[in-house]
């Protein structure tokens, strides 16, 4: 493992859900971690709890909205000015929604695309060199269980996903001779916030069974990214799901998701 005093981990999303998770597990691991996020209280909070509680390791933090264009040259260039040395890109930063496709803006839309899909491409783009140079690196980038199905009344969602983890997988090819790891979590039910909470609660029984804490996906995310693991699928029933799902009809699958997700819809 590389010099830990002299390398940084990148964490986009890191103020809320599994990136904060990822940010404080990687602090716990005695990693210097760089926190990307909105500009937002919550950022600043959560990097000053870690300096606090973990004075050895070094920390900082960039509010940034990762839904602008210009985002992912910002960061890059933020870490640059100031030295940060990445060695661990984690690209958590997403959104997600459920509902009709005609229930939102086409601007919430594009956001959301731009968010979960550009700027992950951009910032592995950015970074990959820097990455290269190390004796050993690591990009995690988060996909979800939504990767393996169309979704009705989440079809940008499942398909921005399913864009990431096929990115992944391509990339982890290019890179399979090189020092460079890439891994890609696919969480199922992950508690992160009220909306989410809601949302969760009102698909019952299935999705309670598929129910994790951020903070148990984040080891797990980790524990599969040091080992090397191509894809990281935490708890037992997302991955039953995962392999009930390829020998149900497609059309049965698609009419169980629609009338699963459209209670969601609002």
């Amino acid at each position: 493992m590389t010099n830990q005093s002299k390398t940084y981990t990148l964490v986009t999303g890191a103020s809320n859900g599994i990136g904060k998770a990822i940010a404080e597990n990687c602090a716990t691991r005695g990693f210097n971690v760089l926190l990307v996020a909105l500009p937002e209280p919550k950022l600043e909070e959560v990097t000053e709890s870690l300096r606090q509680q973990y004075s050895s390791s070094s920390f900082d933090a960039l509010g940034i909205d990762m839904m602008q264009k210009e985002s992912p040259q910002a960061i890059f260039d933020w870490c640059q000015e100031n030295g940060y040395v990445v060695d661990k890109l984690i690209n958590n930063a997403g959104l997600g929604n459920s509902g009709p496709f005609m229930s939102r803006e086409a601007s919430f839309y594009y956001g959301q695309m731009q968010l979960n899909m550009v700027s992950l491409v951009m910032l592995t783009h950015l970074f990959l060199p820097g990455l290269k140079a190390q004796p050993k690196a690591y990009v995690l980038n988060v996909a979800s269980m939504a990767a393996f199905y169309d979704i009705p009344y989440k079809g940008i969602y499942s398909a921005s996903k399913r864009f990431v983890y096929s990115f992944s997988q391509s990339l982890r090819k290019e890179l399979e001779a090189t020092n460079i790891g890439i891994t890609i979590l696919c969480p199922a039910a992950v508690l992160t916030n009220p909306d989410v909470i809601l949302r969760d609660k009102e698909m019952g029984k299935a999705s309670k069974m598929t129910q994790q804490t951020p903070e148990e996906v984040a080891e797990y995310a980790l524990n599969k990214m040091f080992k090397g693991k191509a894809v990281a699928i935490p708890g037992f029933m997302p991955k039953a799901y995962k392999a009930f799902g390829k020998i149900v009809p497609y059309r049965l699958k698609l009419k169980l998701l629609a009338n699963a997700f459209i209670k969601q819809s609002r």
